[in-house]
């Protein structure tokens, strides 16, 4: 079984250096931490709502040498809830949190209003066809995803590979 790799992903992604990204629900920092690592010059912003789990993040950048990790608390399925200004950053992760999110709309406007335009948003989730992660109740399919970022103005440019587990897809700000 192929797992999800952040290092791969990005590489895919194309995060590298003076760029600004943004890790949105960024939890325990797998992507935000790979991500960070691949930018030189640039910011990686890592968002959750979570203060415990961000505390944790940066306690492990600093242990890592990491300094152009910047942790923002901040609610991203509220719109204005992510505190960073307009078209802050060139590129958006949003990895294993969609199913999370109570209201969608707001989730993808968020990224819409931060993401520069012509910049990109990787969203990579759950598939829907193994026992694996969250309830299949709670999984939001590779459709449901399409149609949710098309009627925000994003236009996919690719699918991106993440294993056997989850699907990914990059879309890009109109």
């Amino acid at each position: 079984m192929k797992i999800l790799n952040p290092h791969d992903v990005l590489k895919e992604f194309g995060v590298y250096g003076a760029e600004d990204v943004a890790d949105v629900g960024t939890g325990y920092g797998h992507f935000a931490l790979a991500a960070a690592k691949r930018l030189d010059g640039g910011r990686l912003f890592a968002i959750d709502v979570e203060r415990d789990m961000l505390k944790r993040l940066v306690d492990e950048a600093t242990r890592m040498g990491i300094g152009n990790l910047h942790a923002l608390c901040g609610d991203a399925a509220r719109l204005s809830g992510i505190p960073l200004g307009d078209a802050a950053v060139d590129k958006a992760i949003a990895a294993s949190v969609l199913f999370q999110i109570h209201d969608r709309d707001a989730f993808v406007q968020e990224l819409k209003r931060i993401v520069r335009p012509g910049g990109k948003v990787l969203l990579v989730d759950w598939k829907g066809d193994h026992n694996f992660g969250p309830h299949h109740a709670h999984k939001v399919g590779e459709d449901a995803t399409l149609a949710l970022f098309a009627r925000h103005g994003f236009a996919l440019e690719r699918g991106v590979e993440t294993g056997d587990l989850h699907y990914g897809m990059i879309f890009v700000r109109a």
